[in-house]
């Protein structure tokens, strides 16, 4: 089972994605398990920005290839 904050994630990964919210958990990478661009990682960043008010630096982006390195970068910067 998920833990909150990672089902949300999953959620908002899905919804920018259009994809399942199950797609999002099996995928080993975004890119290419379900085709997402950088404008999507972009458009997915600034989501999670928003939502848990926290700064990721631009770097960061590209250690957020699927959900458990996404649920990481977003961890560290959010102090869970």
């Amino acid at each position: 089972m998920l833990s909150e904050r990672m089902a949300e994630l999953r959620d908002m990964a899905a919804d920018i994605f259009t994809v399942e919210p199950e797609e999002v958990e099996r995928a080993t990478s975004f890119v290419d398990d379900l085709g997402a661009d950088s404008l999507l990682a972009v458009e997915l960043l600034s989501r999670i920005e928003q939502r848990y008010d926290v700064m990721i630096d631009a770097n960061d982006l590209a250690k957020m290839t699927d959900l458990p390195s996404t649920y990481k970068v977003v961890a560290d910067a959010a102090g869970w």
